[in-house]
């Protein structure tokens, strides 16, 4: 199984040969190897419909063709959250387009104090339920330095060890990027799942997944 994504999510990202970066994250709601089948598809659907176009809502709509043309899917219930951005090579804009994904922050760094943020609304219906579903493209700035921090519902949705009720949520993320003492973007998605490792005792009940992309000084994006 590719290593990038396991069960229902799946992360990736394509580069162009002119420096453009495209990213994708997604979460398919069926499991196991049927989840693994599904994030695959999604995955080499991704990968084609980026290498023909820049546009993050183009890309999500063949995603949505992709999975409702998909063998057996008039038998499936499954769907999918995903999260689609393009960063180019030159310039200082993100354009994204969500469908259903939930929570993406755009983080900010700021002199001597952790980063600013601000979230990413989605901007569509989940993939896989609607023929005729439209997503619209959002524009962001997107400078050197700042970042992209992409997570999937295994987070947002964990329990704590504590009373096995309460749940990490979005407020976790931002309280765990607030708390933040080492005032580095970089390490912004692996000190959010030692956070939730920390709520959670370790123990999750879906897959979780937390990604990073980040602008970099030389306006390479990575």
């Amino acid at each position: 199984m590719d290593g990038r994504f396991r069960g229902g999510d799946l992360f990736d990202v394509l580069v162009r040969s002119n420096g453009s970066t495209s990213v994708l994250l997604a979460d398919v709601s069926s499991k196991g190897r049927l989840g693994v089948a599904h994030a695959g598809l999604l995955r080499a659907a991704f990968l084609r419909a980026a290498e023909r176009s820049h546009d993050p809502a183009r890309i999500l709509r063949e995603l949505n063709g992709v999975r409702l043309d998909a063998p057996g899917a008039g038998l499936s219930s499954s769907f999918a959250s995903a999260f689609v951005a393009t960063i180019e090579r030159n310039g200082s804009l993100l354009r994204y387009a969500s469908a259903g994904h939930d929570p993406a922050l755009i983080l900010h760094p700021q002199s001597g104090r952790g980063p600013s943020h601000h979230r990413l609304a989605p901007t569509g219906p989940v993939i896989g339920i609607i023929r005729e579903a439209s997503y619209i493209e959002c524009v962001e700035a997107f400078d050197a330095g700042d970042a992209l921090l992409l997570a999937t519902d295994g987070f947002t949705e964990c329990r704590s060890a504590l009373d096995h009720v309460t749940q990490f949520g979005s407020a976790g993320i931002l309280a765990a990027l607030e708390h933040d003492t080492t005032r580095t973007i970089a390490g912004a998605a692996a000190l959010v799942a030692r956070k939730a490792d920390e709520f959670t005792g370790g123990r999750y009940r879906d897959d979780a997944t937390v990604a990073l992309v980040r602008r970099r000084a030389n306006d390479r994006a990575r």
